[in-house]
């Protein structure tokens, strides 16, 4: 967060501020919601939350550490800065949400815009007002601002809407007289007051008019009224799609084959094929939809110019939304919207431009002014609203939410403290990769495993060692002097052994010697990650069996994509052990023809063409989740790759780059005793359990340069 234009130019405004990290940024978001549920359409209660930024990624917007410092009992409209006056007390002795409320601009009406204010291009079309003129966005030599025909008629030579300081409009909003707070009667607004509905109590905070970015556009919101607009539209509209009831067909069938265990709902639930629409799609439906379902679903369906903006539009709302942001990306993601609000205007009719569809020309800015989407949309809002109306006594809805807030902070200050108890702070996650257990967690294996091939796995393991890769070089220059056609790892550690040698360790003699037994089962969970093998995964409705790894070596340019058959266990001497995975490669080279497609940006391949068949292992660490997507456009035999990442996963750099100790086999240690005998002999055994592997904790830094336009920001990922 703090590499965003707006913390920085906050802390070149406010030094002595900046100068102690001690100091808490905070962000301040609000929301409705009905505590009764669906018996009181009518009632609405709207509690005010506090969160701090100085905390890590993985702590940032959590529960634990959100503040309900208001809780208004009704919709406030425009007196909610009668409710605001503690908290803006507060916060100005520490300094010495309905957006239209707390921002103080009407979102309705011709100039619905926060942003673009009273510039916005608005007009009346098919009963509501639209939102047009994107071609203000374009370079001044763009060729479509000389169009006519294909948009509204006139050619554009208007200049894009100025940006106005906090400082310009704390002196418009002192020059316009309100209304009294509260219940009035409903009158005109002048048109001097533009849209403006009151003055904000904030700006009585002695930075708030200095702040590059005031208030945030909900992405979440606004990624989830695009898509309903976006689909609505394509599905309806006769001529712009070839059967609504195949597409349809297609993206329930997708959403039977299901996504990675907890990454999201059961989707299919929402897919009505009798009505050809969607019913019950709540805002994380729509996400999914989005970024990873319409793309694939709608190639063969449009025609291509119509495909072209909303695939560039999926894109935009992925990379958007994306855990790590580079100023380079979001200058990219700036033009690109553009490009794709402009196609859509040849396209599509007026009353397809909502408020919600113009905003989105101003996303990238405000990723760029206040960092990565994740710290600043609602999804972690709205997850607490929903752990709100579980604690509503309906004779005393607010009050019983109080009094289950105030329980629930008083636990989890203490629960800090408590080490031997499990609190929210200690519980373990969803899919645990359970820390230092005795035992291994029970999966039950649905079919028999085939026998192990003994001598592939370890020799993967040894040529993937970095710690063993010396003692191989010189082993091996050795072996090619005194037996050229012999070579054993062995015999060259036994001599380092015997002769005392500093770089001989047991580590090293336990792998050279190999391992003593292996077990095989049908999944695991890696870094919080579930993985399962491909038998047991096709009879669940997640899926959670496709492997990727980044192409290395002499393949450097070619990724590998696969699914995982068996999990192994390597258990070594002294209670040593390796996890590998045993997968079936599907061929991705791009050199051979029918085995990769790109289309769209979007990678196909062909699952009944496989290599690599003599080398199936890998270690577990070296794999990410991957999801396959039927490809409608290709044919049966094809599946469409998506990436997939993982909330609990972060890309932040080591405090030591030198440390490469975590993927270190050594480190992996076994969890049941072995016989220490040199001469024990391989034994295999197929057990219905799941390998637990432990990773070691690492200490992380987030590192930035005020210089450098590929910059990254960091966050959590709040999906």
């Amino acid at each position: 967060m703090k590499d965003g234009e707006t913390w920085k130019e906050f802390d070149r405004t406010f030094p002595e501020f900046a100068a102690d990290p001690r100091n808490v940024r905070f962000g301040l978001a609000t929301d409705g919601f009905n505590p009764y549920g669906i018996l009181n359409q009518h009632h609405s209660t709207w509690p005010i939350f506090v969160f701090p930024y100085n905390l890590p990624p993985w702590k940032c917007m959590k529960k634990e550490y959100m503040m309900m410092t208001v809780l208004i009992i009704e919709d406030p409209g425009r007196s909610i800065d009668v409710y605001l006056r503690p908290l803006v007390d507060e916060l100005k002795d520490l300094w010495t949400n309905a957006y239209a409320m707390v921002s103080g601009w009407s979102t309705k009406g011709y100039m619905a815009c926060p942003v673009c204010k009273e510039d916005v291009t608005s007009g009346w079309h098919a009963g509501k007002v639209c939102y047009l003129g994107h071609r203000r966005w374009l370079p001044w030599d763009h060729e479509w601002l000389k169009k006519d025909k294909e948009f509204d008629g006139n050619t554009e030579h208007r200049l894009r809407p100025r940006e106005w300081s906090g400082d310009e409009i704390l002196e418009q909003l002192n020059r316009l007289d309100f209304a009294p707070f509260g219940k009035t009667v409903s009158r005109t607004r002048p048109s001097t007051h533009m849209n403006w509905t009151h003055k904000p109590m904030l700006f009585e905070l002695p930075y708030w008019s200095k702040l590059k970015l005031r208030h945030n556009l909900d992405v979440m919101h606004v990624e989830k009224n695009v898509f309903d607009t976006l689909v609505g539209t394509i599905l309806d509209i006769e001529g712009k799609t070839k059967d609504t009831i195949k597409a349809v067909l297609i993206w329930k069938e997708w959403a039977y084959e299901g996504f990675p265990d907890g990454y999201a709902s059961n989707i299919a639930r929402c897919v009505n094929v009798d009505g050809g629409k969607f019913t019950g799609l709540k805002s994380h439906d729509c996400h999914v939809f989005m970024q990873r379902l319409l793309p694939v679903g709608i190639r063969h369906l449009l025609p291509e110019d119509v495909v072209k903006p909303i695939m560039l539009l999926s894109r935009f709302f992925s990379q958007l939304t994306a855990k790590t942001l580079r100023k380079t990306d979001i200058f990219q993601l700036r033009h690109d919207i553009v490009q794709v609000l402009c196609k859509f205007e040849m396209i599509f009719p007026p009353a397809f431009f909502t408020s919600m569809m113009h905003v989105m020309v101003h996303l990238p800015e405000e990723a760029l002014l206040a960092g990565p989407v994740n710290y600043r949309w609602m999804y972690p809002i709205e997850r607490l609203l929903g752990e709100l109306k579980k604690s509503v006594n309906r004779a005393k809805p607010e009050g019983s939410i109080i009094e289950a807030w105030v329980q629930y902070e008083s636990l989890t200050f203490c629960g800090m403290y408590l080490k031997d108890v499990e609190t929210a702070f200690n519980r373990p996650q969803r899919n645990n990769d359970g820390g230092m257990r005795k035992k291994l967690s029970v999966f039950k294996a649905h079919d028999p495993l085939e026998i192990l091939d003994e001598e592939s796995p370890h020799w993967f393991v040894l040529n993937n060692c970095d710690e063993i890769m010396a003692y191989l070089d010189e082993h091996e220059e050795m072996m090619k002097r005194e037996h050229p056609s012999h070579l054993v790892a062995q015999k060259h550690v036994n001599k380092l052994k015997s002769s005392n040698s500093p770089t001989y360790s047991d580590e090293l003699y336990n792998l050279a010697f190999g391992p003593i037994r292996a077990e095989l089962f049908s999944g695991c969970y890696i870094n919080g990650v579930k993985f399962l093998g491909a038998a047991r995964d096709d009879k669940l409705c997640t899926q959670n069996s496709g492997v990727h790894v980044p192409g290395g070596g002499e393949s450097t340019n070619i990724d590998f994509y696969g699914k995982l058959t068996t999990v192994v266990q390597l258990l070594y001497k002294d209670r040593y052990q390796v996890i590998m995975f045993k997968c079936r490669w599907f061929d991705s080279n791009p050199n051979r023809p029918g085995s990769v497609k790109i289309d769209h940006g979007l990678l196909s391949v062909n699952i009944n063409r496989t290599w690599y068949d003599d080398d199936p292992y890998i270690l577990a660490n070296m794999a990410t989740q991957i999801v396959y997507l039927d490809d409608p456009k290709a044919g049966s035999s094809w599946k469409v790759v998506q990436k997939m990442d993982h909330r609990n996963v972060y890309a932040i750099p080591e405090l030591d780059p030198t440390d490469n100790d975590v993927d270190n086999v050594a480190d992996q240690r076994l969890e049941s005793s072995m016989e220490n005998d040199a001469e024990t002999q391989w034994a295999r055994a197929v057990k219905d359990d799941v390998v637990i592997v432990e990773e070691e904790e690492e200490d992380w830094e987030t590192e930035s340069d005020d210089s450098d336009d590929n910059e990254s920001y960091y966050s959590s990922d709040d999906e």
